[in-house]
């Protein structure tokens, strides 16, 4: 690259950087008022809730443009979060394994994608993990949050215990973990966002004001407080980023993890990302993140750099050290040639790198690392004084071990304080989480009502087509037809209206879920008791209008069995839909749900008892469908109902109980039978419930 394009790249760098100043504000002082517990937090210090930091020159942390904005626009701002402990995570001889097959190759076989790596992240710290496409780095990251676990071998440490299955929730607890896609409610409003987010995280023991205020002053902090009341779908990608950080800081994690962050953003948006997650590492946070390959500038804002390269580590620690690491091996970078490019030239195999010689100098440079003291909380990375104006001692023995965890490699996940309150309950998950659902639904109408028109439509369509069939003995095969398509036209629209739904949810859920948003019962519940209503509303749109054209009888008994009898079989069918969306891929579940529909309505109208095969018998008795139309039949034909009425001088089937004995249709108990359809469907359920687990912890 020519010195004169490095010149204007690098104006335009800074004409981006500029432009951040928009993003992050200072929260008002108002909005920090009547915290509980609170420690100010800057540039990586953190101090008791009566001390004020003052920072230090920034012209004395480097030269790099980047750095030189992020510092002037910063050195004013002061934020309050509970009490938190600085966490330190190490990691030793990490392994990843995983089998693959293929039809061309049916038998598995192990492949080793990391190597043994080690190294260490430090709170305070802005941590890059860079590599090529393919090269570990998602994978690695994936292993440090607890989002991937088979297949893993290694130790990972925090604050130099070790993390174990029993403490893996906990550390869930304490961290989150922000994928690279920004999966959002794009019904919700940002604030709407923020706040379910709140009393889910937050519980109801903190105030809805203390709420109220946290959510201000992160919106502020994330410059999204001017569009707070824009829904999240129309924001633009660098905001629905921080939008995603927002919302996990909610509950104040001391580590984050971020996959890719600044995919898909523009340089600005790039700027304006790292620079956040600058300064939250610079409050006292471990933030790692994984990073394809950043501009010049856009690289040295990073506190720490652990590049890998097929698997293995090929060079951790500062970014002014990687120049002289690689030239100590041969490896110049060129003048006026981006560090980051020529790392990236370099873990690919150009310039004749061996790969194993810069593992093996790398790993080295793991155990200095560790003899290497963290930088103390009291004081800034380059050792110069923090002058404060209060040297106030903790007020009470939980903040008292709170600073002394704090300033500790050695305490264990258990020993962590935990200032915030506990998670809503499971009934108060319920409550906010079908809400929110409720929300979106009113918000996307339109899905709504051509649910409800489609009944509406087919009900007129089948009441003028099939019009007084239900009263007249000569037209008692058309009333068959009638019950028949009826059901399955209500088991098609169950059916189908929902394959989709957990799929397309499934990326939020998991995000929302891993980062424990709620537990996976009340989300599951909120769901079905959503998509109910919504189906049964539209089953008494269809009935209404097509039992009256079809003149079927108006006994209220047998109104009451025919509305009942079409809810089981139209909530099954739902169920159904539900349990294949789950456990088939989309394209798969969309074909294979009216399938089943199909293959389950032949039996009691296609093909009657005494003619089905032994070996498909069993079909016929699990068929809910079956059972339903069985029902169906009894109560509009059985049940000692009168002669019907007959134009002809002969009518075959005047007596509705010939009928039914020429149908197969015996003794049908349909108690028994909307027990089994309703058994069968809260089976579906509990085993859409349980597949929808295991999806969400097969990690």
């Amino acid at each position: 690259m020519s010195a004169i394009n490095m010149k204007q790249s690098a104006q335009g760098s800074r004409k981006g950087l500029r432009e951040t100043s928009c993003c992050l504000k200072t929260p008002s002082v108002s909005s920090m008022d009547n915290r509980f517990e609170e420690t100010t937090l800057t540039n990586g210090i953190i101090v008791d809730s009566e001390e004020l930091v003052t920072l230090v020159n920034p012209s004395k942390q480097g030269t790099n443009n980047n750095n030189k904005f992020h510092a002037e626009n910063y050195q004013k701002i002061e934020y309050r979060f509970p009490k938190k402990l600085a966490v330190n995570i190490q990691f030793k001889d990490i392994f990843y394994r995983r089998r693959i097959w293929t039809l061309q190759q049916p038998i598995p076989v192990k492949k080793e994608i990391l190597h043994g790596v080690n190294g260490e992240f430090r709170a305070g710290e802005l941590t890059a993990i860079m590599g090529p496409s393919g090269a570990g780095k998602s994978t690695l990251l994936n292993i440090l949050a607890g989002y991937k676990v088979r297949g893993v071998e290694g130790t990972v440490l925090v604050n130099g215990q070790d993390r174990d299955k029993e403490q893996r929730d906990s550390f869930s607890r304490m961290s989150c973990y922000i994928l690279q896609d920004d999966d959002l409610r794009p019904a919700l409003t940002v604030k709407e966002a923020m706040m379910f987010v709140a009393h889910l995280k937050l519980g109801y023991c903190t105030s809805h004001r203390q709420k109220h205020k946290q959510i201000f002053d992160l919106l502020e902090m994330l410059g999204l407080s001017e569009h707070a009341n824009t829904r999240t779908g129309s924001l633009s990608g660098g905001q629905k980023k921080r939008l995603s950080i927002a919302l996990e800081l909610i509950c104040n994690p001391p580590v984050l993890f971020l996959d890719e962050p600044t995919t898909g953003l523009d340089s600005s948006s790039c700027s304006q990302c790292v620079s956040l997650l600058k300064l939250l590492a610079q409050q006292g946070r471990t933030v790692v993140c994984t990073i394809h390959q950043p501009s010049a500038l856009l690289f040295e804002m990073f506190d720490h750099l652990y590049a890998v390269a097929d698997g293995n580590c090929i060079y951790q620690g500062s970014i002014q050290g990687l120049v002289p690491f690689l030239e100590d091996f041969g490896l110049k970078c060129p003048p006026y040639h981006n560090p980051a490019d020529y790392l990236i030239e370099v873990a690919v195999g150009e310039y004749d790198a061996d790969i194993s010689v810069l593992a093996a100098e790398a790993a080295k440079n793991v155990s200095e690392r560790r003899k290497r003291p963290a930088i103390k909380l009291t004081e800034t990375a380059n050792g110069d004084a923090i002058k404060t104006i209060s040297d106030s001692q903790a007020k009470d023995e939980k903040s008292a071990k709170c600073a002394t965890l704090a300033s500790s490699e050695n305490s264990s996940i258990e020993d962590i304080p935990d200032t915030a309150c506990a998670q809503a309950s499971l009934f108060a998950q319920f409550f906010l989480l079908y809400y929110r659902n409720i929300l979106e639904e009113y918000r996307n109408y339109k899905y709504f009502l051509i649910r409800l028109l489609a009944h509406i439509v087919i009900g007129i369509v089948f009441g003028y087509l099939y019009k007084g069939v239900g009263s007249k003995a000569t037209s008692v095969f058309g009333n068959f037809v009638y019950l028949y398509g009826s059901l399955l036209f209500l088991v098609y629209t169950g059916t189908m209206a929902v394959t989709a739904t957990f799929p397309l949810q499934m990326n939020v859920l998991k995000r929302e879920y891993f980062n424990q948003w709620y537990s996976l019962l009340p989300s599951f519940l909120a769901t079905i008791f959503l998509e109910m209503p919504i189906q049964i509303l539209g089953a008494i749109f269809y009935i209404i209008l097509s039992y009256v054209s079809t003149e079927q009888p108006m006994e209220l008994h047998r109104i009451a069995l025919f509305f009942m009898i079409a809810f089981c079989a139209t909530l099954t069918a739902q169920s159904c839909g539900f349990f294949i969306g789950v456990v088939a891929p989309l394209k798969i579940a969309v074909f294979f749900s009216p399938v089943v529909a199909v293959l389950m309505s032949n039996f009691g109208f296609n093909m009657f008892h005494r003619d089905i095969p032994e070996y498909f018998m069993w079909m016929y008795h699990i068929s809910y469908f079956r059972a339903s139309l069985h029902s169906l039949m009894t109560a509009m034909y059985g049940m000692n109902r009168t002669a019907l009425l007959c134009e002809d001088l002969y009518c075959h089937y005047k007596y509705p109980k010939k009928f039914l004995e020429d149908v197969d249709i015996g003794e049908v108990d349909i108690k028994e039978n909307t027990i089994f359809v309703v058994c069968f469907c809260v089976t579906l359920h509990v085993c859409t419930l349980v597949a929808i687990w295991v999806r969400l912890n097969r990690r």
